[in-house]
């Protein structure tokens, strides 16, 4: 279960840097200035949304590897009101 969100950020890392590289490659090609986004401004800002969002589910995600280990249904055990 733990390769899922390797999965996830791989491919938003991927996404991130492969549409950048593309873009830049289309106004070489055009013979246009590249993009002047301010990469490492939403790298930051996606970083903090991510440990913010991170904090929040690590506590429900705590109570369901306690909930598979003690062989209780899921959903029923991680959305209960604790």
């Amino acid at each position: 279960m733990e390769s899922f969100p390797s999965f996830l950020r791989l491919h938003c890392l991927w996404f991130i840097f492969f549409g950048f590289q593309v873009r830049r490659l289309g106004a070489w090609s055009k013979r246009q200035d590249g993009p002047k986004d301010r990469v490492w401004f939403f790298l930051l800002m996606l970083a903090i949304v991510g440990f913010g969002f991170g904090s929040f589910v690590q506590p429900l995600w705590d109570t369901g590897i306690e909930c598979q280990v003690a062989g209780q249904s899921l959903v029923s055990c991680v959305l209960s009101p604790m």
